[in-house]
C-alpha cells in the first residue's frame, strides 16, 4: 500500500546575510555547496562543504548547518552511516538542533532501526513541539513496529499541527482500513486527503476498495472511474471496477472492464485474476466457450492451479462434455488431493457419463 513510508524533508536552508564586500572564501564554498545540493550534485556538495568546514572560518550557525547539509548529501547518496555521523556532529555543536535529530531519525528509519528513529523524532519534538513532520515520521516508525495506536496518535498530532498534510490523513486512513477494520474512519481520512489533493489517483483507488468491502458498489465504481480518468492506463482500476460491476450483476460491463485490463497489461501479475474473473462473468452469461477459453489462459499462466482445472472442468460438465470434465477434475485432484469440491464434481461427471451411456 502506498504510500509514503515516511517523509524525507532534509534540506531546510537557513538564510544567511551577505556581508558588505562579499563572501569570504569559506562562505563562498558554503553557498556553492548548498546550490550543488539543491541541484542533486551530491559529490560536489560534499567536496565544497568539506572545504568550508576545514577552513575554520565558518561561524557556529554555518558550521552546524554545513555538517547537516553534508549529512543530507550522504543521505541522498544512500550512505546512511555517514549521514548519521554528520548529523551527530551538527548536534554536538548545537544540542537543540531539532532538524538534525529529525534527519538522523530518517536515517535510522531507513536502516530499519525504528527504536532509534523514534528516539530521534522524540528529541526533535521536545525541542520543537510544533514539528509536524517529526510527529508524522515518528508515526511511520510506530506503524512499522506494529504499534498502531501510537502511530494513530502521532498522525493525529501531525494533522492538528498541519491540517493540510494529506500524507498524514492517508497513513492514518491506512491503519484504520488495514489494521483496525474501521472502514468509516478510513473513508473519512481518505476523503479529506482527496480534498487536499484531488488528483491523487491512489487515494481514490484505496477508497474504492473500501466501498467494495462495505458492499457499496456504486461508490466503488465511482472511485475507480475517477482513477481511470486520472490515469487511463491503470489496469488494476479496470479490474477492480469490473469486480464491482460483477457484484452488481452487470456482467457485460464487468467483461468490458476485464478485457480492457488485459489489453492494457497482458503480462501484469494480476492478469491471472483478470482472466479468471472474466471467465466467471462469461459463465454467468452462459457463454461457456469463452469461459473455457479464459480458464485455459489461467491454466497457461499457472499450470498448478487446481481451481482453474476444476472451474474449466465444471464448464465442460455444463456443456455435457463429460470426458473433458473428468480429465480436468482428475487433474485438479492430482494437484490438490484434498479438493473436496473437485472430488464431488468428478463423481457427478462420472455419474452423468454413465447415465448418458444408458440412453
Amino acid at each position: 500500500m502506498k504510500k509514503i513510508l515516511f517523509v524525507v524533508f532534509l534540506s531546510l536552508c537557513l538564510t544567511i546575510c551577505v556581508p558588505i564586500g562579499g563572501w569570504t572564501g569559506a562562505l563562498e564554498d558554503y553557498e556553492a555547496a548548498k546550490e550543488a545540493l539543491n541541484q542533486d550534485k551530491n559529490d560536489e556538495a560534499i567536496r565544497l562543504f568539506t572545504k568550508a568546514i576545514a577552513s575554520g572560518e565558518l561561524a557556529r550557525e554555518q558550521l552546524k548547518t554545513a555538517y547537516k547539509f553534508r549529512g543530507n548529501a550522504w543521505f541522498y547518496k544512500g550512505d546512511y552511516d555517514r549521514a548519521i555521523a554528520e548529523y551527530t556532529k551538527a548536534i554536538e555543536i548545537d544540542p537543540k538542533f531539532a532538524v538534525a535529530y529529525y534527519n538522523r531519525g530518517l536515517a535510522w528509519h531507513i536502516k530499519g532501526d525504528f527504536d532509534k528513529a523514534i528516539a530521534e523524532y522524540t528529541k526533535a519534538i521536545k525541542i520543537d513541539p510544533h514539528y509536524a513532520q517529526a510527529y508524522y515520521n515518528r508515526g511511520t516508525s510506530w506503524r512499522d513496529k506494529g504499534e498502531y495506536d501510537r502511530a494513530l496518535a502521532d498522525f493525529t498530532n501531525a494533522i492538528q499541527i498541519n491540517p493540510f498534510d494529506n500524507e498524514a490523513y492517508i497513513n492514518r486512513g491506512n491503519i484504520w482500513f488495514l489494521e483496525k477494520g474501521e472502514y468509516d474512519k478510513a473513508i473519512e481520512d481518505y476523503t479529506k486527503a482527496i480534498e487536499i489533493d484531488p488528483k491523487d489517483a491512489w487515494i481514490y483507488f484505496t477508497r474504492g476498495n473500501i466501498w467494495n468491502a462495505k458492499g457499496d458498489y456504486d461508490r466503488c465504481i465511482a472511485d475507480f472511474t475517477k482513477v481511470i480518468e486520472i490515469n487511463p492506463n491503470n489496469n488494476l482500476a479496470y479490474l477492480n471496477r469490473g469486480i464491482a460491476w460483477a457484484n452488481k450483476g452487470n456482467h457485460d460491463k464487468a467483461i468490458a472492464d476485464y478485457t480492457k485490463a488485459i489489453e492494457l497489461k497482458p503480462d501484469h501479475l494480476a492478469v491471472y485474476m483478470t482472466y479468471n474473473k472474466r471467465g466467471i462473468a462469461w459463465e454467468k452469461r452462459g457463454d461457456y466457450d469463452k469461459t473455457i477459453t479464459d480458464y485455459t489462459q489461467v491454466i497457461k499462466i499457472d499450470p498448478k492451479s487446481a481451481a482453474a482445472y476444476h472451474n474449466r472442468g465444471y464448464v465442460w460438465y455444463l456443456k455435457g462434455d463429460y470426458d473433458k470434465a473428468i480429465a480436468d477434475f482428475d487433474r485438479a485432484l492430482e494437484i490438490d488431493p484434498s479438493y473436496i469440491e473437485a472430488r464431488e464434481n468428478l463423481q457427478k461427471a462420472l455419474d452423468a457419463k454413465e447415465r448418458a451411456k444408458g440412453r
